[in-house]
């Protein structure tokens, strides 16, 4: 499931190459649209601004919460629109802060660029082997940047085709303990996965009597660049030093690659592709303020692995806190305001239990009922607010 074939090179360059071609054809269709149909797409109305981290985020690296989706009027009229969010999400053995920064630049009338840059603190429980005392563990700093594009599409742009591209920006390798006692933190404490991931999405919006409608589908492939072609970790004084020349092709790829078509990083720790979905329901009857209701929903395609807990060896293990879905019921509310707007939101996740390291190596055979020992245990909340600058 981890290896790479020909036969997937192949496949991701032609998925790469569809999804290429169909942007621009469908970019080159509303470029052809006449100015006034430009006046219908950017006319005022509600306007769904981006998830926490915009297009694409979240590829590599968990935050243990549940992503916000603004729905409101907006701002603009200036050269730039900056959003900031700030978001805290706990469960029973973690929390976790951040604080995301995205600002966007609309190249034309129907199209927007940004790029969006998180930090974040996370603390959480920790206990590699049964017969050690768990602690807390905190970690904190720079997460993975995303820069995303999008084009609305359709004669009244009810269509918006998005793009994202998340870089390893975060840290992926935090180790905690005595010199000697190291260990890698499990994947929730690290600040990112390690990984690029690419990200592409379709949206629609309908209107309403006193309300609109909001769906969204995307498909997230994260995936590995190596500009050295050696692994960081197995050379140089304290690295794993293993003898490549007598190893399998498939084995040798995890010590000397420039390009892996999948998201396995340089310590083992595998992110697979995932698709998501969200739908929501925004209230615009009151003129001072518009609240929303969402449901989102994720799905993995294979099943994740992370890294040994050992730095001294090459050792991945099949995550045992892997989830097969994840869910959030959403509620949001814009404070509306022709410069200022302000949003707070509340999430509530829900995920099926964990199958355990050892598990299934099907990803299907891993789906299960929603863990009800944990509903209600875990929540997101969110506030942010925007503005136009220049």
């Amino acid at each position: 499931m981890r290896l790479c074939s020909k036969k997937s090179v192949r496949a991701f360059f032609l998925v790469l190459a569809l999804m290429t071609a169909a942007a621009l054809n469908l970019c080159s269709l509303i470029s052809s649209s006449s100015p006034e149909t430009f006046s219908a797409i950017v006319s005022p109305g509600l306007t769904p601004w981006a998830s926490i981290g915009g297009c694409g985020a979240g590829g590599s690296g968990g935050s243990g919460g549940a992503a916000a989706k603004w729905v409101g009027k907006g701002v603009t009229g200036g050269l730039i629109d900056l959003q900031v969010l700030g978001n805290y999400s706990f469960g029973q053995s973690y929390q976790t802060s951040s604080l995301s920064t995205r600002a966007s630049y609309k190249p034309t009338y129907t199209s927007t660029l940004g790029i969006t840059i998180p930090v974040m603190s996370k603390s959480g429980l920790v206990q590699p082997q049964g017969q050690i005392p768990d602690r807390t563990e905190v970690t904190g700093g720079l997460g993975d940047i995303t820069i995303d594009y999008s084009k609305a599409l359709g004669m009244e742009g009810q269509y918006a085709l998005n793009l994202g591209l998340t870089f390893p920006s975060g840290q992926s390798d935090i180790k905690r303990g005595a010199d000697n006692e190291k260990i890698y933190l499990p994947s929730i404490l690290q600040k990112g996965g390690g990984l690029y991931a690419a990200a592409i999405g379709l949206g629609y919006t309908k209107d309403i009597e006193k309300g609109i409608l909001l769906f969204d589908i995307n498909y997230n492939h994260p995936f590995a660049l190596n500009f050295t072609g050696k692994n960081q970790y197995n050379q140089g004084n304290g690295g794993w030093n293993y003898a490549t020349d007598n190893m399998s092709a498939s084995d040798r790829n995890r010590f000397e690659y420039y390009f892996k078509p999948y998201g396995e990083n340089d310590l083992g720790a595998f992110t697979p592709r995932s698709i998501s979905i969200d739908a929501y329901y925004g209230n615009k009857a009151e003129e001072a303020y518009i609240y929303s209701f969402g449901l989102t929903f994720s799905a993995p395609l294979s099943v994740a692995w992370i890294a040994g807990y050992n730095p001294k060896t090459y050792a991945p293990i099949q995550d045992p806190d892997f989830q097969a879905w994840s869910a959030s019921l959403n509620w949001g509310m814009e404070f509306s305001h022709a410069k200022y707007p302000v949003f707070i939101a509340v999430a509530l996740p829900i995920h099926d239990k964990a199958d355990g390291a050892g598990g299934s190596a099907s990803v299907l055979k891993q789906w299960s009922g929603p863990d009800l020992k944990d509903l209600g245990q875990a929540w997101s909340f969110t506030i942010g607010i925007k503005s136009t600058l220049f």
